[in-house]
Parts: C-alpha cells; structure tokens; sequence
C-alpha cells in the first residue's frame, strides 16, 4: 500500500521536468545543444546515485532525477539536428531511437530480475553505474564537437 508521503515523492517527478524544460527554453539560444544532453545525464546521475547513497534528500535527489529526465527529451531531437542538419533528419531520428526503444522494452524484464538477484540496492548500484557511463559518453561527445569545431575554424 502506498502512502502519501510515498506518493508526494512520486509526484516530485513530474514538476522537475515540466521546470528543467521550461528554463531550457529561456537559456536554449545562448549554447549548444550538446550543454543540454550533458546537464540531462548529469542530472540523472546525480538523482540516481544519490538514492543509492541512501542520502536523506530523497526529494533532491528526485528533482535531479527528474530534470535530467525532463532535458533529455529535448536533447534528444535537438542535438542530432544541431550536429547533422534538417536533411534526413526523420530517418535518423529514427535510427537513433531504436536502440533506447529496445532497451526501454527490456528494461522492465531486466529491472525485476537485478531487483530479484541483487536487491534494491544492486538495482540502483547497476543503474548508477550506468548513469556515470553515460555522463563520460557525453563528455566524449561534447570534446569531439569542440575539436571538430577547432579544425573547421583552422580551415
């Protein structure tokens, strides 16, 4: 049975989202797309392994959680047509979305067997571990559009 206390946590993640995207839209012409990915996945390791911390600001650490999550949905159509233009822009969207499509499809299958095997804490650990994966994949992301930048500027 789920308690309000449980259920306010709940709620908190939805007003993260809906707040970190309206700012986004405030700041969104003053940098590149690629800031917006890189404070998605940051914000979601910081939620993440903030829970798995076990740190007392559950509801802190689910507004990160939530804004992260909320940036993400931005990022994700606004960095492949910052980085490869509007030709071709639906087939690649789409291309890139097949492998998250498949992930989010096993993930419930996945989670409930971590969350069986390993325990909630193993759950969150592996899901942190991720998170971190993913904030280093950006960083490499963000430094090969600054050095393809720095040669089309020698050119």
């Amino acid at each position: 049975m789920i308690t309000l206390v449980q259920f306010a946590l709940g709620v908190l993640v939805g007003p993260s989202q809906v707040g970190a995207r309206a700012i986004e839209m405030m700041v969104a012409r003053y940098h590149h797309p690629i800031w917006t990915k890189y404070a998605s996945v940051t914000f979601v390791a910081v939620g993440v392994s903030a829970l798995r911390a076990g740190l007392p600001v559950i509801p802190v650490a689910l507004g990160f959680y939530g804004a992260g999550i909320g940036l993400e949905s931005i990022a994700r159509g606004t960095l492949p047509l910052a980085l490869f233009g509007p030709s071709g822009y639906a087939t690649l969207i789409g291309r890139l979305a097949m492998p998250s499509l498949l992930a989010q499809a096993a993930a419930p299958s996945v989670g409930a067997l971590l969350l069986e095997r390993a325990g909630a804490h193993g759950l969150l650990a592996v899901l942190s571990g991720l998170a971190l994966i993913n904030v280093a994949l950006a960083c490499g992301l963000a430094w090969l559009i600054a050095h393809r930048r720095g040669l089309q500027a020698q050119l």
